[in-house]
């Protein structure tokens, strides 16, 4: 019994039938393209400007998420198809009982050019999909048909169709977000008598049901539709705790939330703001935190490069990676850090192993302990090894790349295309040119200084860092010199020596937490609107307000609770 065609069945009826002014007990159908897609900084901008990215401004509200405005204001209504985390977590969280007794066949989802995997516009249903949805819901309908008596205690004693019915309203309510009409129990409980009838065995038969529910759009799309309430639609109780559990925690929301929406418990904006800042402080708030910044930075690239000249380090490279998730959770979430704090703290949490690595000369209390790092050694996120060695060449340090990084993703300049036929970057020359010297000569051929002339100068300020993240006093036998400049629309941003005195100055740059602050909102809603964080943007950027609490605050905004229809 395939449930391919019914998924499509489903899906093209749901789309067909679905209006911004639809009911809310209406399921959802596939994201369309009422909206923008593309990063914060990538896609159609002009090189070397700061910020936009996106569709023509006639789509809709999708645009520049850096952009300062005088208030915010709502997107356009919308439905938004879960991605494979929060597929994978909704399962986990609703079955507990099944553990690990079934697969997820799901394929990662594709990546905007602000580097998340979570956009709107980029979550279809391809067949492809529909078929790793299928083969998923298979695997979790088998675990719960083996464990029946377990997930389903009245399978023992009653197995009925009022047993199913149980299930079903339990469930259901889980997957669903909400709890099912009347139309869609009869509907569910009808292709649960007539697999009991087909098979005669009431595991099996909960087993299809399952599948079925793990197949709907219902289960598959968030639907933040709303009712119609003038010029805008307003989204419902479950519309809203669908939104805060998914945005906060990264998984369907729990029978206490959704509770607290049938009572009509999410209406005030201090009341939103304390639940998503209440979600994001659990366990698995504190993984969407992370799961933020590796998109934003890529540190937990390190545990697959390779550094053949450095000893140790294929060994470490998880370390690493534990340094910086321990590192962001002790400056972020339990110090309440912003940007300033992010950038400059002077503090690290390694191993034992690896402080010894860094040749830092005293170790943590114990391993992921916060240490204080040794003066000039350092500070902030960016002195992170996991950073610093993702940032860098397998054979040497990479001015280009760690500028760059400071260039498109705290600066949010557009890094245009890579042109075709460039040459390579000669090797390295130890004893002969230090590498600031390589990268000045070998970029100032040809077409290259118009480009890297942008990025390498910041870049030059690490290069007391070796491809690992170490510390070195020389490049070789030969002086480092990492005096250089931050250029930013042809101008001069600031000039610094060292790493200490960019990021120092950086932290200090309006436009280092306005672009911060832009990536947060495209994380958190979904996709790249202008003018939907502004509440507390001013606080954020003035280093009042913390990230935690930044990203929190977004649940007062207007896009978390209404919509604007398209004129």
């Amino acid at each position: 019994m395939r449930r391919l065609d019914w998924f499509y069945g489903s899906v093209l009826g749901l789309t067909l039938g679905c209006s911004a002014a639809g009911g809310g007990d209406s399921p959802p159908g596939p994201v369309g393209a009422n909206g923008g897609s593309g990063g914060v900084a990538g896609g159609a901008g002009t090189a070397g400007t700061t910020g936009q990215v996106g569709p023509d401004p006639v789509q809709g509200p999708a645009g520049d998420p850096t952009a300062l405005c005088g208030q915010s204001e709502a997107g356009s209504p919308g439905l938004r198809r879960l991605n494979r985390r929060e597929l994978e977590n909704t399962i986990r969280d609703v079955f507990p009982v099944v553990g690990g007794a079934w697969r997820s066949a799901l394929s990662a989802d594709t990546v905007s050019e602000a580097g998340f995997d979570n956009d709107t516009n980029m979550l279809l249903v391809s067949k492809q999909t529909a078929r790793e949805l299928e083969e998923t819901a298979e695997s979790v309908g088998t675990a719960v048909a083996a464990g029946v008596a377990s997930v389903l205690p009245c399978a023992a004693s009653n197995p009925s169709a009022s047993c199913a019915g149980q299930y079903l309203d339990s469930v259901g309510r889980r997957l669903f977000r909400r709890p099912l009409t009347q139309a869609e129990r009869a509907t569910y409980l009808g292709f649960f008598d007539t697999a009991l009838t087909a098979t005669g065995d009431f595991a099996q038969s909960i087993s299809w049901l399952t599948r079925g529910l793990l197949e709907s759009p219902s289960f598959v799309y968030r639907r933040e539709v709303g009712t119609m309430a003038g010029e805008t639609t307003k989204l419902d109780q479950y519309e809203i705790a669908t939104e805060l559990s998914y945005t906060f925690a990264g998984t369907g929301p729990s029978d206490a939330l959704l509770d607290r929406a049938a009572r009509a418990e999410l209406s005030s904006t201090e009341e939103l703001v304390r639940t998503a800042r209440e979600l994001l402080l659990s366990p698995a708030g504190r993984e969407v935190i992370q799961t933020f910044f590796d998109a934003y930075v890529g540190h937990s690239r390190v545990t697959a490069i390779a550094k053949a000249g450095v000893q140790g380090f294929a060994q470490l490279r998880e370390q690493m990676l534990e340094e910086t998730r321990h590192f962001i959770e002790e400056v972020v979430v339990n110090r309440a850090g912003g940007v300033e704090e992010l950038l400059t703290a002077n503090i690290t949490t390694p191993t034992a192993a690896l402080a010894a690595f860094y040749q830092f000369g005293t170790a943590p209390a114990s391993d992921y302990a916060v240490l204080e790092r040794p003066a000039g050694r350092g500070i902030g996120l960016l002195a992170q090894g996991s950073v610093l060695a993702t940032l860098a060449q397998p054979n040497g340090s990479s001015p280009t790349k760690r500028g760059m990084f400071v260039y498109e993703r705290l600066l949010c300049n557009v890094v245009p295309q890579v042109p075709p036929n460039i040459p390579e970057l000669k090797p390295p020359q130890p004893g002969e040119r230090t590498t600031r010297q390589r990268y000045e000569e070998d970029h100032a051929q040809g077409s290259c200084q118009g480009c890297h002339s942008r990025w390498d100068p910041i870049g030059f300020g690490f290069e007391h860092f070796d491809e690992a993240g170490r510390y070195r006093e020389q490049d070789g036998s030969l002086p480092i010199d990492t005096k250089s400049r931050v250029p930013q629309q042809g101008e001069t941003l600031f000039e610094f020596d060292g790493q200490e005195d960019l990021v120092t100055q950086l932290a200090a740059e309006p436009i280092v937490s306005q672009c911060l602050s832009g990536y947060v909102t495209t994380f958190a809603f979904g996709e790249s609107l202008t003018c939907s964080g502004e509440g507390r943007r001013a606080e954020f950027m003035a280093g009042s307000l913390g990230i935690v609490d930044y990203l929190a605050s977004l649940a007062a905004e207007p896009h978390f609770t209404e919509r604007r229809l398209e004129p």
